[in-house]
């Protein structure tokens, strides 16, 4: 699920982080937010009941007051008188906030025998005169006539205190949901924050993931001797990572230098002292001893080239070219043809490709000599896909263990046991092959048909 590149994953861990702790932080203010609203609701509460208290203390207590027309003078907005408590038992009690109540009471030198504070959804019917927060109806016209609306009613705080036995002053505080102010801005600053954070952490994984591309991109196509030093950019690690990889690869490349040099020495000098001798077989006087003699060394020379070969492979020696595969296919198979073997190749529509035309043409004739050598005969198709050709060598012979398939490509590997020169060769063919194709960008693979014999698949890449 995340991404692959090393710039998608930096920022996936980044945004997953940052909205855990946002997450967290949003949980918190939110819970502070909404104690801070039971709080000041409370703290309305309690200065209209101390402002109370200090009237009732300065001009005595009147139960009631009756207008000038004999009628009952409704108190509004003021706490109401009863002889109990109006929080009962069903409504959610505040011990912290009744606590802070009691300090903010004894500070204000009032004596309150007891407090109680709960939070409720509803107010009580009794209470109806006796709640502050809901407003006067001209505040509401005013805030309609300026485009604002009051934040809904959430519920309600109620405070009781007790001033005397069997007097109680009780008085409710509105509390409003000002959560969709909130929740606009938490997104707001979490917006911000994403931008102020993420925005730097992409330019800096450009910089990072840039020169790590071109080292990948290097490190896939490197050959030793071929290409210059990669530019040492990014960040100091990543410079310094660069300079060991050019540093490599000269070393690498001095190392095939030499290699070559020894190759080129041994080659010389083993191939001296056997033409020398085959002078000297020449002047055998028995025909089959010589003849078996010759043969020895013409096996010998013949083992030394792909030994050489194979260990000259990987150098950038030689440019690939645009050849017709099918013409090059067809040439192979006359070889094998003119010598009487049962080589068979039908010429379709033409393919070309870049190629060493001479190192394919030697992986070609590998694959044959086996087929006919072990498999009788050789039939030769072609298959081509967007990015691949593919060579198919069948033969009709009795194909290969399973488990012996992948061993049939180490040096010296034969699928006769024996070593004798005439039932198989050096063990070098396959190898030989492999190497060349993969030097092509692509692979040689065995597998056993169906219908009997073995396929050797020459795979190289169109790239």
């Amino acid at each position: 699920m995340l991404p692959k590149s090393l710039i998608g994953q930096l920022l996936a861990l980044v945004a997953i982080t940052l909205a855990i702790a946002q997450t967290i932080n949003i949980v918190l203010l939110y819970q502070g937010a909404q104690n801070q609203r039971i709080v000041e609701a409370s703290a309305s509460a309690v200065a209209r009941i101390a402002g109370e208290v200090e009237r009732i203390n300065e001009r005595g207590f009147r139960e009631r007051r009756y207008r000038r027309d004999g009628s009952l003078r409704v108190r509004r907005n003021r706490p109401s008188v009863t002889a109990q408590s109006a929080i009962d038992e069903k409504q959610e009690r505040l011990p912290a906030v009744e606590d802070r109540a009691n300090r903010a009471f004894a500070n204000m030198g009032l004596a309150v025998l007891s407090v109680e504070i709960a939070q409720a959804e509803k107010l009580p019917a009794n209470m109806t005169n006796s709640v502050i927060g809901l407003g006067r109806e001209r505040l509401k016209l005013r805030a309609i006539a300026h485009g604002r609306q009051q934040n809904k009613i959430e519920g309600f705080v109620i405070v009781s205190a007790q001033i005397e036995e069997g007097l109680w002053l009780n008085i409710a505080s509105v509390v409003r949901d000002r959560n969709p102010r909130l929740v606009r801005t938490l997104l707001f600053q979490t917006v911000v924050i994403y931008l102020i954070l993420l925005i730097p952490l992409i330019w800096l994984g450009r910089h990072i993931s840039r020169p790590l591309k071109a080292l990948t991109k290097g490190a896939q196509n490197f050959k030793p001797g071929a290409g210059e030093p990669l530019e040492e950019t990014g960040p100091p690690d990543t410079k310094q990572l660069i300079a060991a990889f050019n540093d490599m690869h000269g070393r690498v490349s001095a190392m095939m230098d030499e290699k070559d040099v020894m190759l080129g020495a041994i080659g010389h000098d083993l191939r001296t002292p056997l033409a020398a001798l085959r002078v000297r077989i020449e002047s055998v006087e028995n025909e089959d001893e010589r003849e078996r003699m010759i043969a020895g060394i013409d096996d010998m020379d013949k083992t030394l080239d792909d030994i050489l070969s194979l260990a000259r492979l990987g150098r950038s020696g030689g440019l690939a070219e645009k050849t017709d595969i099918s013409a090059l296919i067809e040439t192979v198979a006359d070889e094998f043809t003119d010598m009487g073997e049962k080589v068979y190749f039908s010429r379709g529509r033409r393919i070309t490709a870049n190629i060493r035309a001479t190192l394919v043409r030697r992986a070609l004739r590998n694959l044959i000599s086996n087929a006919v050598k072990y498999g009788k005969q050789a039939e030769i198709s072609v298959d081509k896909t967007d990015d691949k050709l593919l060579i198919h060598v069948d033969d009709v012979g009795i194909g290969l263990p399973e488990e012996q398939i992948e061993a049939m490509f180490e040096p010296f590997a034969r699928a006769e046991a024996s070593r004798n020169r005439a039932t198989g060769g050096s063990g070098l063919g396959l190898t030989l092959a492999r190497a060349i194709a993969r030097d092509h960008g692509g692979d040689v693979m065995l597998e056993n048909r169906k219908e009997g014999g073995l396929r050797a698949s020459l795979i190289l890449s169109l790239d």
